[in-house]
């Protein structure tokens, strides 16, 4: 999917009729395809799996020809399977990371990548991911054109007229390095170094899971900066400078053209608050003040709420009230109004109102995960470089080192399609 597509798709989305088809629907495995490419297609780890193939005639990301996930793997017995006496031979005289460097790189790699696919996250249910190109990606969801009326006979029909954001977003790098000591990659015989390198993609693929409910949640009490360990996310980058209150706002101080999208008190997750959610959300302003398509179909919370949120989305009677006139409107063994009307999205890292990533965290969120109203940009999913081993620290040290990095970032397209029902002050 092009860039100039998605910059389309809000405004399709935006003109779609109440009760039609869906204008966009994406599945994990499209998700999936994106990591993916990002992973083994990027330009410098493509460049490194064909020189390496030429080299030793076989792809690394080849995992049946170089299984390094399996946990009885070892260097020494692929270093000696027919077709790698190159790599048997340079191996011989000294051990694989000062000598021949490229077989343990492509190793950590492919363990690196491995990995990052299989590693559990969440926000791909409610986050549209896209392929990045370039330093900087610019996006113009449109808000459709205004609305028609009537038009007697012999009269000139009027023009209608646009609106839209102008955004951009910027591609932000993330790593860290890791240093083994040369003696424990000759000597070790427990498989440690598979298991080490495996969390460099399993802390890439989560960083990406971090900064996509930093930026759900915007911005947090008291200008507080989205940390969690070492990594910091900045605040929202996506806020129009014609919108004063973003990405969240009150019926009290509306987006442009009336729209809003949190309630005026916040309040914790029970059926009252998912229900002024829905409502609110059906009836979204775009920038022109008219109605917008949006449809709810999940609620974002932290494992605090994950059974409580359980008993209101599966209870076929009324969840709320303990006890009154039985089968009446509202009591118990009435219908349950929202059993079933979303899915639920439950990570770990949800952040409070400070900025912390709280399993405890009480925020939570209904959104339109149809939609690309938050988008997921990948420059580069995780990238594993090896230290030249006869200079610097690998040298002088006897350790080898590695650098992995990822770049990309996440953000708000159109916050309209969301509601944010506590953001965890409650």
């Amino acid at each position: 999917m092009s860039l100039l597509n998605l910059q389309e798709i809000v405004a399709q989305a935006e003109a779609a009729p109440s009760g039609g088809t869906t204008v966009f629907t994406e599945s994990n495995e499209k998700q999936k395809s994106v990591a993916r490419k990002n992973l083994w297609e990027n330009r410098e780890i493509k460049s490194f799996r064909e020189r390496f193939q030429k080299r030793f005639g076989f792809d690394f990301a080849d995992q049946k020809k170089f299984p390094v996930m399996h946990d009885n793997f070892d260097w020494n017995k692929v270093a000696k399977k027919e077709g790698f006496s190159s790599a048997w031979e340079a191996m011989k005289e000294s051990d694989s990371g000062s000598n021949f460097p490229q077989l343990l790189r492509a190793g950590v790699q492919s363990i690196v990548n491995s990995m990052y696919l299989t590693v559990p996250v969440t926000y791909e249910a409610w986050v549209t991911t896209v392929n990045s190109t370039k330093d900087t990606e610019l996006y113009a969801p449109l808000h459709g054109v205004s609305f028609l009326a009537e038009v007697g006979k012999k009269e000139i029909y009027g023009e209608s007229y646009a609106a839209g954001l102008d955004i951009k977003l910027v591609n932000r790098k993330y790593g860290t390095i890791w240093a083994i000591e040369k003696e424990l990659l000759e000597d070790d015989q427990t498989g440690q170094l598979a298991k080490q390198a495996s969390l460099l993609g399993e802390y890439c693929r989560q960083a990406m899971e971090v900064i996509c409910y930093a930026k759900l949640a915007g911005k947090f009490t008291g200008g507080a900066i989205a940390q969690y360990a070492n990594m910091l996310v900045p605040n929202t980058e996506t806020q129009p400078s014609n919108e004063a209150n973003y990405p969240f706002t009150t019926s009290a101080a509306p987006f442009i053209g009336g729209g809003y999208n949190r309630p005026t008190s916040f309040t914790t997750l029970d059926q009252t608050g998912v229900q002024n959610g829905f409502i609110g959300l059906m009836e979204q302003l775009n920038m022109l003040g008219l109605k917008m398509s949006v449809d709810p179909d999940a609620i974002l919370i932290s494992p605090f709420h994950r059974f409580n949120l359980a008993v209101l989305l599966n209870s076929s009677a009324y969840p709320s009230v303990p006890s009154a006139t039985p089968g009446a409107v509202g009591n118990t063994f009435a219908y349950n109004p929202i059993q079933s009307i979303a899915k639920a999205v439950i990570s770990r890292f949800m952040f409070t109102n400070t900025g912390v990533v709280s399993t405890a965290s009480k925020a939570w969120y209904i959104i339109d995960s149809k939609k690309p109203c938050f988008v997921a940009q990948l420059r580069q999913a995780a990238e594993v470089e090896q230290e030249v081993p006869n200079s610097g620290q690998s040298f002088n040290q006897d350790v080898i080192r590695f650098k992995c990095s990822m770049r990309g970032n996440a953000d708000w397209i159109d916050p309209r399609f969301c509601w944010q029902g506590n953001d965890g002050s409650v």
